[in-house]
């Protein structure tokens, strides 16, 4: 395997001893590789951005190249069609291009391999620097090489930066609100809105904020509190407290029982049944009722 002139010999399908390079955005590529089989070869596939050996599967964008027998042709190989696979244009298409040759194996083997020359132009940063190189002949038996370290793509972006828009409602007395976010880098799960705050987007297609601007409270307009979703449920809540404090801490009811009645209320049913304790609870329930009156 070879990639930008740097070579390395495969003896390790899952471990290759190839020490991560760098490359430029928007810069052309080449990676080289040396096929052998008994077989008919199909596809040869490059895979960009693995996030790991054996997730292949996985990678960011995968160029495809379908091969088919021509013995006439002193490759013995016609390149039928190229495939790119990729969510994002990461690889530009129109800049692929593919060349097959028949040469030795090693330098001094007799052994003839294929060598494929795939060139291609990268216009993003990847998230993953792994790269592999898979062979599938035409019994469909395959195998892949992970090139572990990979290479980094460094460089400004030529794609244009992701965008997204989010429309919400805080109430039915509230006009929609839109979000636009910005996604200002790729490799990372992190969004920008107009407002300068900062959003992820979790495994679900869900959008969070994780930076927030200062609570405003939204108040509907004045109407008899019925529902939980009020913006003065809250407000009732703390009326309906202080109410209620004023009633059970009025002097009337201490003077006539005392502070120390909470003490001695019966935590048990059968304390019901002590004469002191009903007929401290028959004073306490006149003095509310007479107190009560009196507002």
């Amino acid at each position: 395997f070879a990639l930008n002139g740097r070579t390395v010999d495969v003896v390790d399908n899952f471990h290759t001893e190839f020490d991560k390079v760098t490359a430029t955005i928007g810069q052309l590529n080449t990676a080289k590789a040396k096929v052998y089989t008994d077989m008919s070869l199909d596809t040869i596939t490059l895979s960009l951005g693995v996030p790991e050996p054996s997730r292949v599967s996985d990678a960011e964008a995968q160029i495809m190249i379908k091969l088919n027998r021509n013995y006439q042709s002193p490759a013995e190989y016609d390149i039928i069609d190229i495939i790119h696979e990729q969510k994002e244009k990461l690889v530009e298409e129109s800049d692929t291009t593919i060349s097959i040759e028949k040469v030795p194996c090693m330098p001094d083997s007799e052994r003839k391999c294929h060598e494929l020359s795939i060139s291609f132009r990268i216009t993003a940063p990847l998230i993953h620097d792994v790269l592999a190189v898979s062979a599938m002949d035409t019994d469909r038996r395959s195998t892949t090489t992970y090139i572990n370290d990979g290479v980094d793509f460094e460089g400004e972006p030529l794609l244009p930066l992701l965008t997204h828009t989010i429309f919400s409602k805080k109430g039915n007395q509230h006009p929609v609100e839109i979000t636009y976010l910005t996604q200002p880098d790729r490799r990372y799960n992190l969004w920008s809105d107009q407002h300068g705050f900062t959003w992820m987007k979790n495994s679900y297609g869900s959008w969070f904020q994780i930076t927030h601007a200062d609570f405003e409270r939204l108040q509907d307009t004045h109407a008899n509190v019925m529902t939980r979703s009020h913006s003065s449920f809250e407000d009732l809540v703390e009326k309906e407290k202080e109410k209620a404090r004023q009633v059970f801490d009025a002097e009337s009811i201490k003077s006539t029982v005392g502070e120390s009645f909470s003490h001695d209320a019966p935590v048990r049913i059968d304390k019901l049944k002590d004469p002191v304790i009903l007929e401290k609870l028959r004073i306490a329930e006149l003095a509310a009722l007479e107190y009560l009156e009196s507002r």
